[in-house]
């Protein structure tokens, strides 16, 4: 796989591995193949995305603004992330109030994807999207605090240390279920919705 990631390091100022993959949470089958590109020639997006792969293609100017602003993708791409070749340039990640309103989106938006799911039958979308939306709500919450986990282990232990019950119980659930390839309950989805309707209000 890295081979063939390997010969479009000419055309780039680095490419690099972020999400799951790079950590003991990716589940075969199920986890995106996350890949980060620093280049301004845009059919690079289109040769990862051929390889099958999800791609996110910047330039360093790009990637700077979305450093300073505190876009949680930075935080993923500066600290989440496995080096395939080059170098990411000196950029400094700022946490902000929009980093974490960004992660509490992601997290509505991802429980939405999940009623969707279990409304088309596609059970194993449902689970992973309940997961995402779950994992991104602690996040949001701990990013409050200036803290952002990122594995699987640090997200439960910023849950339990900032948020605990239904949530903490939730994620375990869901994280399982995932791991297991197994599909989650409306009902269980349904639990996780009235806890950021509540956020909301």
């Amino acid at each position: 796989m890295e081979q063939g990631l390997r010969e479009l390091c000419g055309k780039v100022s680095a490419l690099l591995f972020f999400g799951s993959y790079t950590r003991e949470d990716y589940v075969e089958g199920i986890s995106d193949i996350n890949v980060f590109a620093l280049s301004d020639r845009k059919e690079v997006l289109l040769e990862l995305a051929s390889l099958g792969f999800s791609p996110v293609i910047l330039n360093e100017t790009q990637l700077k603004i979305i450093c300073e602003s505190g876009e949680p993708l930075c935080y993923h791409l500066l600290y989440d992330s496995r080096i395939i070749c080059g170098k990411i340039p000196d950029i400094h990640f700022k946490t902000t109030h929009t980093t974490c309103q960004k992660l509490l989106q992601y997290s509505r938006s991802q429980a939405k994807l999940s009623l969707g799911g279990l409304a088309r039958q596609d059970e194993i979308s449902s689970t992973n999207n309940l997961y995402r939306g779950i994992r991104s709500y602690i996040m949001s919450q701990c990013c409050k605090d200036g803290v952002i986990p990122l594995s699987d282990s640090e997200v439960m232990e910023c849950c339990r240390s900032r948020i605990g019950g239904e949530v903490c119980e939730l994620f375990a659930t869901t994280r399982d279920l995932r791991r297991n390839k197994k599909p989650v309950t409306y009902w269980t989805v349904r639990r996780f919705v009235t806890i950021l309707e509540k956020e909301t209000n």
